[in-house]
């Protein structure tokens, strides 16, 4: 059996004592549900730094800039073996800085 790897980061962010909500429409593999994360696949450049396609990801599909955020931290990295590939997902959290909106629904992601 051949297994590919699927590289993937996840970030979820936090203000105060709330994991702030994104609503995925028309989503190949999630759509149309709220869910505490966003994030996605690695490009090749990003393949040996997970930081970076986290913050890309972030701003991709929340227009949120690392200055956005602080104490961004990877807590989590898992593997799976799925459907002939292997996931590995790395899950990073942070805290929304003050005076920065909550209300990511502005993007149309």
């Amino acid at each position: 059996m051949t297994c590919k790897l699927r590289n993937m980061t996840t970030i979820y962010l936090l203000k105060k004592d709330r994991i702030l909500l994104l609503y995925r429409q028309g989503g190949k593999v999630v759509s149309d549900v709220w869910t505490g994360s966003a994030g996605g696949h690695f490009e090749e450049f990003e393949l040996n730094d997970a930081m970076a396609c986290v913050l890309r990801e972030m701003n991709e599909e929340l227009a949120l800039r690392e200055d956005d955020i602080r104490n961004l931290a990877l807590r989590y990295v898992t593997l799976r073996r799925t459907k002939g590939e292997i996931r590995q997902n790395c899950y990073f959290f942070a805290m929304l800085r003050d005076g920065v909106s909550d209300d990511i629904y502005r993007c149309s992601n």
